[in-house]
């Protein structure tokens, strides 16, 4: 049985652009697409809520932003240089080009276990606090297990404490951490000396 949605939960954000299917690029239960409404700003790592399908009622699937594209109706490049009198980068384009700019999420979880793909056209906004502790499992955690790993701040400014499980840093879990990162920095072991 399927977890039940919290729908006490009303996202507060505003709504930052609507969910995109297209024949090319299908979303799928591991990943999907929105376009931006202008003047947005996100950046790769933001972690967002689109609306979502449910047996009752609206669900919300979390994502992470891996990849933003801003496509035009421009067919090559070379359109985009001959449109601006042969490369004159003071000129006025001939033709005024329509674009967008779409994310790409990988989908990290849904607050009532639904992943089927999210459908066309749904609201999409950047996760609050608490969706953001849904989106990566804290709320699973029970709190008094809840080691304090970091801090995540997005583009809106957002922020969320993020948690580990103790259990299985210091406990019968597991007993270790994995740290990734760029060698010859001594970012992973301020990181550790800071756990």
């Amino acid at each position: 049985m399927a977890n039940q949605p919290d729908n006490t939960h009303i996202p507060q954000q505003p709504v930052i652009g609507l969910s995109s299917a297209t024949m090319n690029s299908p979303n799928t239960a591991d990943s999907f697409s929105f376009w931006l409404t202008p003047e947005t700003i996100v950046n790769p790592f933001d972690i967002v809520e689109a609306q979502q399908v449910g047996t009752d009622g609206p669900t919300r699937t979390f994502g992470l932003v891996t990849a933003l594209e801003h496509t035009t109706d421009a067919p090559t490049h070379l359109s985009n240089f001959i449109s601006n009198d042969f490369g004159s980068v003071e000129a006025n384009p001939n033709t005024v080009r329509q674009g967008t700019t779409v994310a790409k999420v990988a989908v990290l979880s849904n607050d009532a276990d639904v992943y089927m793909p999210v459908p066309c056209d749904l609201p999409v906004r950047f996760a609050d606090e608490q969706g953001i502790h849904i989106a990566l499992g804290v709320t699973e955690i029970p709190a008094k297990y809840r080691l304090p790993a970091g801090l995540i701040q997005m583009s809106n400014g957002t922020r969320a404490v993020v948690y580990l499980d103790r259990r299985y840093v210091l406990g019968p879990e597991g007993a270790h951490v994995s740290i990734s990162g760029i060698s010859g920095l001594a970012t992973k072991t301020s990181y550790a000396m800071f756990l």
